[in-house]
């Protein structure tokens, strides 16, 4: 499974030595030590992580040790059993370990630490159907089981590969680190639209966290944890018919009532979402972008009009979606003027595809429509054209061009107000979609998100000509492949 005696000995909190002479057999470890129990549990951790549960239970079974291994504490006594220099003599007396249900059976166990629980998640990920809907409640934001690597990624993987949809109801007690570390782990998530997050506010000081998670499949799991996480959490699961519906209730009440952190739109939003985009370039506050894409708003008029005609817009239709683009275009020079510091971040992949291709796709709503289009050579070098002009007549606007910017930027566009709010533009082939927030606590995760890749970017006076230099290569190299020919 990959792992290295430095990594074992930390993982259980030894000497990497002592690792070293266990595989050598220059030491002994015994089943009924802590030390095993430690190791067993990181065992199956991390063959859960790897999905390599099957490759455990071959191993086992080879070396015949037959055990009910579709429960996680089988799986552990096995393990303990196979790795332990005693194994094998406790092995003879044994002819099966006691099992509580057998494959078929609804697993009632309680589960004890992470990795049973990991286990149990991993199995019961592997029996939903694609487009599962999952409901999940936790106590407050400072539950751990939904950071733990494991559990999460089976969460996430399951959004990613099965489109499970996951709402998440989150009992806040206003501790924003808690839940700043929690939105980072499922931003991905969040932002493909298969994790939907919302708060309620609840009580400030926890006996125990606990974790609800409602499945389809007629499964409640229940996850107690203590505060500060020194012991085990224990984990339970429930089938009972009444139990489950009364907690489905009991959810769908508390939802209803509670307060969405990102609001999902089609981009059929119309006039309210354009003045949201307005104001973002055009009021005083600082704005930064990071975005999959280039920016129309630094088209100059002549051919961004003429863009309008060449997407059908006539008459009255044309008319007022070139007003408020000039609208939009004095206020951004009047706010740059101003002061307010733009800072955006492109991609050096995505620019050398559009001078590959001929054209941009890019949402029709820059060009106050719907859907996706195709801005051609020439709206796209009047883009880059435009962004040299920014740079050399104002110091306060910033573009920087990245070889490869966030997975979490990939086809998506960014939009952070600072101390405002966060909106994302995300397209999908034909599909664009919305997301926008004004919770600041969300506003600022993804501030400091962006934060870090612009400071990791080195940003200085070297740099700025550097950009533009590689802008006009680009605009260069456009001409002579698409635009020169014609």
């Amino acid at each position: 499974m990959g792992i290295t005696n430095i990594g074992l000995a930390k993982g259980i909190n030894v000497d990497s030595s002592l690792v070293s002479r266990w595989k050598k057999g220059e030491r002994q470890l015994k089943m009924a030590s802590a030390t095993m129990d430690r190791l067993a549990d990181y065992m199956l951790d991390r063959a859960v992580r790897a999905n390599k549960t099957e490759w455990l239970r071959e191993q086992m079974e080879a070396d015949e040790l037959l055990f009910d291994y579709s429960a996680a504490d089988s799986l552990l006594a096995g393990l303990k059993l196979w790795l332990s220099s005693d194994g094998d003599e406790i092995g003879k007396t044994l002819t099966l370990f006691p099992a509580e249900y057998t494959k078929g059976d609804c697993d009632r166990t309680v589960k004890t630490g992470y990795a049973e629980i990991a286990f149990f998640f991993d199995e019961t990920a592997k029996t939903l159907q694609d487009g599962s809907k999952v409901d999940i409640h936790l106590s407050n934001e400072d539950t751990g089981i939904m950071l733990h690597e494991s559990i999460s990624g089976t969460l996430l993987d399951a959004m990613a590969k099965k489109g499970c949809q996951i709402r998440l109801l989150v009992s806040m007690s206003s501790w924003v680190m808690a839940m700043s570390r929690l939105l980072n782990r499922y931003t991905q998530a969040m932002i493909a639209g298969s994790l939907n997050v919302a708060v309620v506010h609840g009580m400030t000081q926890a006996i125990t966290n606990q974790a609800t998670f409602i499945f389809e499949n007629e499964l409640i799991f229940i996850v107690c944890e203590t505060p500060k996480n020194i012991a085990p959490p224990i984990g339970m699961p429930a089938y009972e018919a009444g139990f489950i519906r009364e907690s489905k209730k009991s959810f769908e009440r508390a939802y209803n009532y509670s307060q969405e952190l990102i609001r999902r739109y089609d981009d059929n939003v119309g006039r309210n979402v354009l003045e949201i985009i307005f104001l973002e370039f055009t009021t005083p506050g600082d704005l930064d972008i990071i975005k999959d894409s280039i920016n129309p708003v630094y088209m100059a008029a002549e051919p961004y009009d003429n863009f309008l005609k060449i997407i059908g817009y006539e008459g009255d239709q044309y008319e007022w979606r070139r007003a408020e683009s000039h609208r939009c275009r004095d206020g951004v020079n009047e706010n740059l003027g101003g002061g307010t510091v733009f800072r955006e971040i492109i991609s050096q992949k995505r620019i050398n595809q559009i001078v590959a291709d001929g054209y941009c796709q890019m949402p029709g709503l820059y060009f106050f429509g719907t859907g996706m289009v195709k801005l051609y050579a020439e709206g796209c070098l009047s883009i880059f054209q435009g962004y040299i002009d920014y740079l050399d007549r104002y110091p306060n606007f910033h573009l920087v061009i990245l070889d490869e910017i966030s997975e979490l930027s990939e086809k998506n566009c960014w939009h952070i107000k600072q101390n405002s709010h966060w909106m994302l533009n995300g397209w999908n082939k034909d599909e664009h979609i919305i997301l926008y927030t004004d919770q600041l606590m969300l506003t600022h995760e993804f501030q400091t998100q962006y934060g870090d890749i612009w400071n990791k970017s080195q940003y200085s006076g070297g740099r700025r000509e550097q950009t533009k230099k590689i802008l006009r290569e680009s605009i260069r190299q456009l001409k002579k492949t698409h635009l020169d020919k014609s």
